[in-house]
């Protein structure tokens, strides 16, 4: 017998910066009714460079906020904070379902190589994880899993650099020794590089590029039920650069309830640790 689908009114969602948003275009095309909350914690990334200890202490804070808005599912889109705290926020969290990005996106990258050959590009800490290599392996032991730690593209998204003659070198740079490789597909292991995707695509036109947008949709799709109107969507930030600004507005052409300064410090509740458990 199949089980009668949870009915999901409002989804948080949580990054260091603006690489979520790719995510949230994603989920609002799909999903139009739902209420989103956004997080992008702009004032700490990048996360790739911080500790594992670090990592779940941001990462903690900022579901502690998104829980203040009673959401119903938290969405991890984040692939540092998915690679490091899945576990202690599952446990924080407490009968909220959270879903990370690292999953969803080896299982899609195995489903589309043709020739078994995969590459990874992400933040230092993602790589150093080893969690996407070790998932694909898990999926297809025959794999040939080439990585490689991409940190500058980071900055560049969250700078608005998203085309032209810098952003291309530096692309160049990380993804020509992985071609060497003669990998057909490509994870983009950082929810802020596919704002690059179609740089990408244009300079490497038959290389399969991954990301982990699509396949959240589609879990969320098997997995719940979801109103058809008035969905709306709240962003909060820790900082307010004008490279966030801009892509808010580019990949949300606007069309959001709010954007808000929010500082967390002041917001943080430990004690809601022992309230959710």
């Amino acid at each position: 017998m199949n089980r009668e689908k949870v009915f999901v009114k409002r989804i948080g969602i949580f990054d260091s910066g603006a690489g979520g948003l790719t995510v949230l275009k994603e989920l609002r095309n799909a999903l139009p009714g739902v209420k989103y909350y956004y997080l992008g914690d702009t004032a700490r990334l990048p996360y790739g460079t911080k500790s594992s200890e670090t990592i779940i202490r941001y990462t903690k804070q900022n579901v502690s906020f998104l829980l203040t808005k009673g959401i119903d599912v938290l969405i991890v889109a984040c692939n540092t904070a998915s690679a490091y705290a899945i576990p202690a926020l599952r446990e924080y969290a407490g009968n909220i379902p959270v879903t990370g990005v690292i999953h969803p996106g080896a299982r899609r990258a195995v489903d589309a190589t043709e020739n078994g050959r995969i590459g990874i590009i992400g933040t230092q800490a993602t790589i150093s994880s080893d969690k996407y290599q070790k998932k694909l392996i898990e999926l297809n032991p025959d794999l040939k899993v080439f990585s490689a730690p991409a940190p500058l593209l980071v900055p560049l998204v969250e700078e608005g650099l998203i085309s032209g003659e810098i952003p291309e070198k530096v692309i160049s740079m990380y993804l020509e020794p992985l071609l060497e490789e003669n990998i057909d597909t490509l994870i983009l292991g950082c929810t802020h590089y596919p704002i690059l995707k179609q740089t990408i695509r244009e300079m490497y036109p038959a290389l399969c590029l991954v990301d982990s947008a699509e396949p959240i949709r589609d879990i969320l799709l098997k997995e719940y039920r979801f109103p058809n109107r008035n969905g709306k969507t709240e962003i909060y930030v820790t900082d307010y650069p004008e490279g966030f600004g801009l892509l808010s507005q580019r990949f949300l052409e606007g069309n959001f309830d709010k954007i808000e300064h929010i500082d967390l410090q002041k917001l943080w509740r430990p004690h809601y640790e022992k309230k959710s458990k």
